[in-house]
């Protein structure tokens, strides 16, 4: 029973030895740092992604207005539907368009006639004047002939006459018609000189029908105007699309194209989805290493974790200047960016809808033979970029350093830096520049 009792102690002893042992090794590596992670510099080919941000935008938004006014008697579509190009989408009621067609007509078959009528004169008037130019010239020539041919006989008369060989009664009656016939000459002269005035009454004929043929096309035009105007009263859908929005109601009556000056009334919106965009805002440092036809992806809190595909298809020419009023009416922060059309790309592109904000990465140029470190071995240090060498003795040195581009890894280094130095990555530090967009 002692030997148990001695047994025991001993156990307890050694216990208590080794529990004070452990809380020394314990609390000695408790007391030491673990060594910080490090990275070398390296030279090579570093992508450079360009981070913007933009609205989502339909291929195209299209208002449509009804150009004919009165009491809207159909409208089949509301917010939501969908509606193909040519379908239906607003009726309004014809009834005074149909009167005004039916005015139109008559007054088109009125024209007609009367053009016809005027074409029958001027044609009445070219026929006498072609008969009365052929008598007037024959009576004129006759009327020459028989006063030569009188005059003739006048001097034979006095000739015999002085000779005694024919009676004074002779000489007088050929004298008297000589005489006679003269006046005829000289009314057929004036038939003749009629005949301009006769000339000017065809002109004028052919100037009516040249007026009422004109007249003629005035009402072709008020018929095919007025069959437009009928044709205003049933509004189709000029694109496949969405409605997006329902300006009138059933039953409303509306003013026509004439008495508004918009044009007509909106009667809805369409927004045509087959192609999905973003309207995209590039600063003016990053807009050099985008160009048409470069790869992104695209995010939108509308959309929570889905990366959409994208590619740039348009970029503008020009920079806009966004002039945001500071703290003071006299100081202003002057921000130039390009506007980008990045297209959005691949399946669920619906989950975006037109007016969402969406962050784009554009994954843009790749530089050759540069340095890059990783994004968390740059922290800011008295407002300088700056890194920790790990020098060949294990000493750690600050460095500025001046960084270019940058992607969601690597930063690249202009100067400061070496290929093959260690830097240390400063990980956790809220000073480190590892999140996209900070620098």
């Amino acid at each position: 029973m002692k030997k148990f009792w001695i047994i025991l102690v001993i156990l307890i002893l050694a216990g208590s030895a080794y529990g004070a042992y452990r809380y020394h090794v314990n609390a000695a590596d408790a007391h030491k740092t673990p060594p910080p992670s490090t990275a070398v510099v390296k030279r090579g080919t570093l992508s450079v992604h360009v981070y913007a941000t933009g609205n989502v935008q339909a291929n195209r938004t299209v208002d449509i207005k009804c150009q004919a006014g009165g009491e809207i008697t159909s409208l089949p579509f509301q917010i939501g539907d969908a509606v193909k190009k040519g379908e239906v989408v607003l009726k309004v009621d014809p009834t005074l368009e149909e009167q005004a067609l039916a005015i139109a007509e008559q007054n088109l078959q009125q024209a007609v006639l009367t053009l016809q009528s005027a074409q029958v004169n001027y044609q009445i008037a070219k026929e006498n004047l072609i008969t009365s130019r052929q008598t007037d010239q024959a009576n004129l020539l006759s009327a020459q002939a028989q006063v030569k041919n009188d005059q003739l006989n006048v001097q034979r008369d006095a000739t015999l006459l002085q000779e005694k060989l024919a009676p004074q009664q002779t000489y007088d009656n050929d004298e008297t018609t000589l005489v006679r016939d003269q006046q005829s000459l000289r009314l057929a002269e004036v038939q003749m000189m009629q005949l301009k005035t006769q000339a000017l009454q065809v002109k004028l004929q052919k100037l009516n029908v040249r007026l009422d043929r004109v007249a003629v096309l005035i009402q072709h035009a008020n018929l095919k105007n007025a069959q437009t105007n009928l044709g205003y009263c049933t509004v189709t859908a000029p694109i496949n699309g969405q409605v997006a929005n329902v300006d009138v109601q059933q039953g409303q009556v509306i003013a026509s194209a004439t008495t508004n000056v918009g044009g007509g009334t909106t009667v809805m919106t369409l927004v045509d989805t087959s192609h999905i965009y973003i309207n995209a805002t590039i600063n003016e440092s990053d807009i050099n290493h985008v160009k048409i036809g470069d790869i992104s992806q695209i995010t939108a809190a509308g959309a929570s974790g889905v990366v959409f595909p994208g590619r740039v298809v348009l970029m503008a020419p020009e920079s806009i200047q966004d002039q945001t009023a500071g703290s003071t009416s006299t100081s202003t922060s002057n921000i130039v960016t390009f506007q980008a059309k990045i297209e959005v790309l691949g399946k669920n592109k619906e989950l975006l809808k037109p007016g969402m904000t969406a962050n784009v990465t554009i994954f843009a140029d790749k530089l050759p033979n540069v340095l890059y470190i990783p994004l968390q071995a740059v922290v800011i240090q008295h407002h300088e970029d700056t890194v920790t060498v790990v020098m060949p003795d294990g000493k750690k040195v600050s460095k500025a350093v001046t960084l270019g581009q940058r992607n969601d890894t690597y930063w690249q280094v202009l100067s400061g830096l070496q290929a093959g130095q260690k830097v240390v990555l400063h990980l956790g530090d809220l000073s480190s520049m590892w999140t996209p967009g900070h620098h």
